[in-house]
């Protein structure tokens, strides 16, 4: 079985990133999350659908190795933004390339 058919199982919306936050890979429900059809989610900045970029960039000064878990808001395409959890752990693709993984939970918090 492939990352990509991996992610798809998934219930939760999930996206992978390399190292610098480019999506290299997502599920459907994360492109019905954030407005995207499937073949054209790939190479955008995970960074751009946060409301607050600062956010994911301190997120993204910890070494890969780590999960972390954020509450945050996070936005889809057409701007609209809402609160969410995304927990980020890290892991290597079949190549032994670092990536992280991205899941993405709609939320009510405070």
């Amino acid at each position: 079985m492939t990352l990509n058919e991996n992610i798809n199982e998934r219930e939760d919306a999930l996206c992978v990133t390399n190292t610098a936050g480019r999506i290299v890979g997502a599920n459907r429900r994360f492109c019905k999350m954030f407005g995207f059809e499937p073949s054209e989610v790939r190479w955008h900045y995970l960074r751009d659908l946060y409301r607050h970029a600062d956010e994911l960039s301190r997120a993204l000064k910890k070494a890969p190795e780590y999960s972390d878990v954020l509450q945050t808001r996070m936005r889809n395409r057409s701007g609209r933004s809402f609160r969410c959890v995304l927990t980020r752990w890290g892991a290597k693709s079949q190549e032994g390339i670092p990536i992280l993984m991205h899941s993405i939970q709609r939320t009510q918090i405070a």
